[in-house]
């Protein structure tokens, strides 16, 4: 069996410690550059299912996820400057213009937003109105999360 001395096991921790640190680095930046994006589909305005939504996409743009927010159906009255009043939906909107000052995407899907009254110059500061075009790019190798 071969002896190693002192300064040899030192040079083999030391080198070893430096290839497993360098594959953990490696491993998160290849993490954080080829991650699928996380698309949030919320189609509703419920504030509690709403709250869950923004919330969690919220902290996964802070954990360093590329996340759109796509609001549909229901969901498009969270993305619009005035949403109706009866609906009490303000502080949500605000949670969204955040979630974009944050970073995050926010996507408002065409058609649902016109049978729901509103228009392009109703949207908040940041929104995108999603033409099919825009959503097909948007769910192409996506990971998406429905509520």
């Amino acid at each position: 069996m071969p002896t190693f001395g002192y300064t040899t096991i030192k040079v083999m921790v030391i080198l070893s410690l430096f290839l497993t640190s360098s594959f953990l680095s490696s491993s998160y930046v290849y993490t954080k550059i080829f991650r699928n994006p996380l698309v949030y589909h919320l189609s509703s305005d419920d504030p509690w299912r709403t709250t869950v939504a923004i919330s969690d996409a919220t902290t996964q743009l802070k954990l360093g996820h590329n996340v759109t927010l796509l609001l549909s159906i229901e969901g498009v009255q969270i993305g619009v400057k005035h949403p109706h009043h009866y609906l009490g939906l303000d502080m949500l909107t605000k949670n969204v213009t955040d979630f974009i000052v944050d970073g995050g995407k926010v996507i408002i899907c065409e058609v649902c937003l016109r049978i729901a009254g509103y228009s392009n110059s109703d949207t908040i500061e940041g929104a995108v109105v999603g033409r099919p075009e825009i959503i097909s790019t948007l769910l192409n190798n996506a990971t998406v999360i429905d509520y």
